[in-house]
């Protein structure tokens, strides 16, 4: 059974077991449903089966959907399983990567899910009581990319209502917190006058370093001119080493994660 405090190798060796045995039913839980959807008049339509596994007790959420009827006679399947944390439910989820071929396993946290609900259920007025965060998301995000991870194992990962920010621990994707679109949107307002000012200040190094033809041609470009633009004046090598010389580091911004660095 999945437990907060296992570790990545076991939840992913546990998960597979699991997966193969829900792979080899994959026709008898098409079947449950089968003749609901021969037989539907409106797409999209879904069905849930709950499947205890009997090898490791875990509870799994298999949905059975169809978006329109050239799918009637192979919908899609694909299921998660939920197991408790301190912050509340979070799931492992099976993911098929197209790249590798292969199946790969994301673990969202319940400080995932609980910042779903207040950073996008609410706001947005989705959020009724007693309501199903779990399945809302899965509903409305099951179609993203494998998240691509940084020299650190970071990972951000664009979903449809948002953004999620985790990590990969030994092969499972961790998917610690979500940021709402609007959020994201305020940190590249900060993130920009930032960057306005550190370009002020590089403005000002560089002006102080170049030699005094280059800023008056430099000073003409800024104020515009009349007659159109001039020849620049060449800059020989030891001017452009001692240019580039204890130049300020500016940072640099990543858009989705709002992660800002200095550049080398």
């Amino acid at each position: 059974m999945f437990l907060d405090t296992m570790s990545p190798e076991a939840i992913v060796k546990e998960a597979r077991r699991d997966t193969s045995a829900i792979l080899n039913k994959r026709d008898f839980f098409i079947n449950t449903h089968r003749r609901e959807i021969l037989f539907a008049k409106k797409f999209p339509i879904s069905f849930q089966i709950e499947w205890k596994s009997p090898l490791t007790h875990n509870q799994w959420h298999i949905i059975i959907a169809c978006n329109n009827k050239k799918e009637r006679e192979n919908p899609d399947v694909y299921y998660y399983s939920t197991y408790e944390t301190y912050r509340g439910a979070g799931i492992i989820f099976p993911v098929y990567n197209m790249r590798t071929e292969e199946l790969v396993f994301s673990r969202y946290t319940g400080h995932f899910f609980s910042r779903y609900r207040t950073r996008h259920l609410v706001p947005n007025n989705l959020y009724t009581p007693g309501m199903d965060v779990i399945r809302h998301y899965v509903d409305h995000n099951s179609s993203y990319f494998y998240p691509q991870t940084d020299a650190e194992k970071r990972f951000t990962c664009c979903l449809t209502d948002g953004i999620a920010l985790g990590i990969c621990e030994k092969g499972l994707d961790t998917f610690r917190t979500f940021i709402s679109h609007d959020m994201l949107f305020k940190i590249q307002e900060r993130v920009l006058h930032s960057s306005i000012e550190h370009q002020r200040l590089l403005d000002d190094f560089i002006n102080d370093k170049l030699p005094a033809s280059y800023q008056e041609y430099n000073l003409q470009g800024r104020v515009g001119r009349v007659a159109g633009p001039e020849p620049a004046p060449k800059l020989s090598l030891d001017d452009v080493k001692d240019l580039l010389k204890n130049k300020p580091k500016i940072p640099l911004f990543s858009p989705p994660c709002g992660k800002i660095e200095l550049e080398d």
